[in-house]
């Protein structure tokens, strides 16, 4: 049995629990361990052999993610192999960045459990196809804990590269958000089962992000900064100081734009974002060439005049400039007796315990050095700095300095001026000049990109939502639920009439579809959680009511993690089953108020909207 097939027999994701559920107040997945596995026995070191194992391929940028998490409880370290695999699953999703921190290894889930039946356990889902691959991974470590030859290293390090390659690096720039929605109580949700598309917010007051791409950014915007010779057009055209730069398609026309330009010059793809770093600095015929070819691989190719100065990244937000900061690639300064090789080890130490990405020590830094007539043995004279990198960033190994108290006010103007011509929200503005105090027109300052999902390394996150949702704005829509209300009472429609005379817009989610101020707008079953996600999620609204049974909310959870008032129906003449007991014990924890036959509960903290909204609608006949 190969470890593909033994990965599928031994753990078997079973469905996920959306929202507030008979478990925890979050979404979880619920997963079998086959009995081979789960009722195996180990001893007291298989724990720690599984943790050592998955810490051998952490990464720093996972370290980092880990500092700004609060430590899982101890409740759940047991050595187990169904403990240890809940724990290595919630660990994964730590490293991306999730705030995750519940599991539980649940009793047998029949009343008549078969012998043949092994243990369930769940735990906490945030996004879905990263919940289901931690467990997976974390199945096999597992099996390799118990039996090398189960699963082998190899298999081990495919599958956990592929995971951060999608689940850590694809979405590092949604993690700020996450942190800060989750640290004001700004409601946030996946709208993609990978979690590439977050709401914040919800209905009238819904935003949207991928990465740093906001649901306000234009799609004209985007397209601009997505060719850079269109972008350098239209801001040449308002007297915006730009390089002088050719779009070129052979050899011949690179070396004519060159020879015009006048080497060196920079040669670079003219699409954004295709994988191709700009070539700094060419120098001759020989270089203009191989640069050309590689770029050419990817599209139009731009020669372009190079700029001196130091690059620097300008963040201008909702029209106002937020922050500077100078940007070096990849480098080291010499000290006159250790090597570049050395240096580079140094420095790394500190990057490492600043959980910074590393500077590499390769052979594309081995090519960089060659240009300055030096390699890896090469001992720099003291204060010399040696180039080991083209791309400026913290995240290829690059340094970032903050120069946003000493820019010069001509230089923050021009950077508002620029975003307002691409209208732009959110703007990362790559801007080139020696000085950064003195106005461009002395220092020679040009812009060489605009970037509408720049690298915000500032906590310019904050600034967006802050902005998005000012003061006690926290982005929340009233939501009530309606327990096991029969069809036939009209009762959820009675309440969305009513409630249409405070709110603009009011939606209601029943069996028989979506209504928007009761109209029907979506034929269907919305008496679920699929239902209160659509209905957050409708532009406009902000109140909603879910009609939903009992049955429902205990099999795949109620949709949401709270709610202002639930709404318990009689159960005069009817049996109180095991379920409604359940779904209305789970309504009483996440709701400010509750009104049972004519009787209104308030939370300790419940709010003076949720405290009113129940007594008006208490108010209304049956």
């Amino acid at each position: 049995m190969n470890s593909s097939q033994q990965a599928v027999s031994v753990y078997i994701p079973k469905k996920t629990l959306k929202g507030a559920n008979l478990y925890f107040r979050n979404s979880i997945l619920v997963a079998e361990l086959d009995i081979s596995i789960s009722r195996r026995p180990v001893d007291v070191s298989f724990r720690e052999a599984a943790l050592q194992l998955l810490n051998g391929y952490r990464p720093s940028s996972a370290g980092l993610n880990l500092s700004m998490l609060p430590p899982l409880p101890d409740s759940l370290r047991t050595n187990s192999i169904a403990g240890v695999l809940n724990f290595l699953a919630l660990t994964l999703q730590r490293w991306c960045g999730l705030p995750v921190g519940f599991a539980k290894v649940l009793d047998n889930m029949t009343e008549k459990p078969e012998e043949n039946q092994g243990e369930h356990i769940v735990f906490e889902c945030r996004f879905d196809h990263m919940a289901i691959a931690a467990g997976q991974i974390a199945a096999e470590i597992c099996l390799h804990c118990i039996n090398p030859d189960m699963v082998e290293k190899q298999r081990l390090q495919t599958l956990l590269n592929e995971f951060l390659r999608v689940f850590l690096e694809k979405r590092a720039t949604q993690i700020p958000f996450i942190r800060y929605a989750e640290q004001q109580s700004i409601p946030w949700q996946p709208l993609t089962s990978d979690g590439a598309i977050l709401g914040f917010g919800q209905g009238a007051n819904l935003h949207l992000i991928h990465q740093n791409l906001t649901s306000a950014t234009s799609h004209i915007a985007a397209r601009i900064a997505a060719d850079k010779n269109t972008a350098a057009t239209i801001l040449r055209g308002q007297g915006i100081p730009v390089p002088r730069q050719y779009v070129v398609n052979s050899t011949e026309m690179a070396l004519q734009a060159a020879q015009q330009l006048g080497f060196p010059v920079v040669v670079k793809p003219s699409a954004k974002g295709v994988g191709t770093d700009a070539f700094v600095g060419v120098c001759d015929e020989h270089e203009l060439s191989e640069a050309f070819n590689e770029a050419a691989k990817r599209g139009p190719v731009i020669v372009e005049q190079l700029i001196s100065g130091d690059q620097h990244q300008l963040i201008v937000i909702n029209g106002k400039f937020r922050s500077a900061r100078k940007q070096k690639p990849s480098h080291v300064i010499g000290d006159g007796i250790l090597s570049i090789n050395a240096l580079i080890e140094a420095a790394n130490k500190t990057r490492l315990a600043n959980d910074w990405q590393l500077i590499p020590n390769d052979s594309k830094a081995e090519a960089v050095l060659i240009k300055q007539n030096m390699e890896m043995s090469s001992v720099p004279g003291e204060g010399q700095e040696v180039k080991l990198g083209s791309k400026a960033k913290l995240s290829a190994g690059g340094t970032t300095e903050d120069m946003t108290d000493r820019i010069h006010p001509a230089n923050i103007q021009l950077a508002e001026r620029v975003t307002a011509i691409i209208d732009m929200d959110v703007a990362g503005l790559d801007f080139i000049i020696n000085d950064i105090s003195k106005p461009f027109w002395e220092a020679g300052g040009a812009f060489c990109g605009v970037n509408v999902a720049p690298e915000l390394i500032f906590n310019e996150q904050e600034l967006i939502l802050n902005e998005r949702f000012p003061g006690d704005n926290k982005g929340k829509v009233v939501l009530i639920v309606l327990l096991d209300s029969a069809t036939e009472s009209k009762r959820g429609l009675k309440i969305s009439e009513q409630l249409q005379a405070k709110f603009s817009k009011v939606g209601l989610a029943t069996s028989g579809g979506l209504l928007l101020d009761s109209e029907l707008v979506s034929p269907g079953n919305f008496a679920n959680y699929n239902g209160v996600q659509a209905a957050l999620c409708e532009p406009a609204v902000n109140a909603v009511i879910l009609e939903i049974s009992s049955d429902e909310i205990v099999m795949n959870g109620l949709g949401a993690d709270r709610c202002d008032l639930a709404i318990f129906s009689s159960q005069e003449g009817g049996e109180i089953t095991q379920f409604s007991e359940a779904s209305r014990r789970l309504l009483e924890s996440v709701s400010e108020c509750v009104l049972d036959n004519s009787v209104v509960r308030e939370a300790d903290a419940a709010s003076f909207e949720a405290k009113q909204l129940a007594r008006e609608i208490n108010a209304l006949p049956r």
